[in-house]
């Protein structure tokens, strides 16, 4: 048994495609499938359930319990090289406007501290103004907004995409309803009064929150329509507490942003191909 193998194996399970396993490791994908099997027969037992279409595969029951103890090996060997090498502590400064946050930095941190775990983070949630700002003061390594306002000068890659909607604890109309909105300079305000135009829907009255959960009580509470990511009301649309205002609904971007010449450029390049691989 090769710690290569186990490397590849744990590495594919955690980012779920072959395809994604093979270019974050530097390998081809025949490889990538040689290790797995190379690792089953060394085993003597299956640890993947295979389908034909499109690569996809789940873990057997066996493959879960050697992904757990696979993880615990790579990170012994991670510290023994720390230790020999002395590896240098990286600091990785990332920011996020508060609706990526929420739907996408906890997983994206679970992978980095899984895989990078000699990278410190320092993590900044503001909106889509303040993290602008932030990139060009060079006060973050990397950011991942909904908005592309004033990032001309970095790079911009769309790394997932996101899907608003209006919700409500009752049918409500937007012409003669209150609406309950995020604060000016926020990405997804900025989608809000884009779409609000469009449709020449003037507010009988706008709520303004720069809290997700604020904005989420007060329409369950019946006191007007939230703007939201459908993503951050799925528990309360199940539990008929809000109820989505058919039929608008906008499908948005969600971008990574970076400077070309970063100091932590090599790094943040890997990190971008990481979060844009389903969890």
């Amino acid at each position: 048994m090769q710690l290569d193998w186990i490397r590849t194996f744990v590495t594919l399970a955690q980012l779920q495609h072959f395809t994604k396993t093979s270019e974050f490791l530097n390998l081809s994908q025949p490889t990538v499938s040689v290790h797995i099997k190379k690792l089953e027969q060394s085993l003597g037992i299956e640890l993947i359930y295979r389908s034909s279409a499109n690569q996809a595969f789940q873990l057997t029951p066996a493959g879960i319990q050697v992904f757990e103890q696979g993880k615990k090996m790579l990170e012994l060997w991670r510290t023994m090289e720390q230790v020999t090498q002395k590896t240098e502590e990286i600091l990785l400064r990332i920011g996020a406007t508060h609706t990526v946050s929420d739907v996408l930095l906890p997983d994206f941190v679970k992978k980095i501290k899984f895989l990078y775990p000699h990278v410190r983070l320092q993590l900044m949630t503001h909106n889509h103004e303040t993290i602008v700002e932030a990139l060009n003061h060079k006060d973050l390594d990397l950011a991942l907004v909904e908005g592309t306002r004033g990032l001309e000068p970095f790079q911009l890659e769309v790394i997932s995409h996101d899907e608003l909607r209006f919700f409500a604890s009752s049918r409500m109309n937007l012409h003669s309803s209150p609406l309950i909105l995020r604060e000016i300079g926020s990405g997804t305000r900025e989608y809000a009064d884009d779409f609000l135009r469009s449709e020449r829907i003037v507010p009988k009255e706008i709520l303004e929150a720069s809290s997700h959960y604020l904005i989420k009580q007060l329409a369950v509470r019946g006191l007007g329509i939230a703007f939201l990511s459908s993503s951050l009301v799925k528990e309360e649309v199940l539990q008929g507490m809000l109820v989505p205002i058919d039929p608008y609904v906008i499908n948005r971007p969600f971008y990574s942003v970076y400077p070309e010449n970063g100091e932590a450029g090599s790094i943040v390049r890997e990190l971008v191909q990481l979060i844009a691989t389903p969890s």
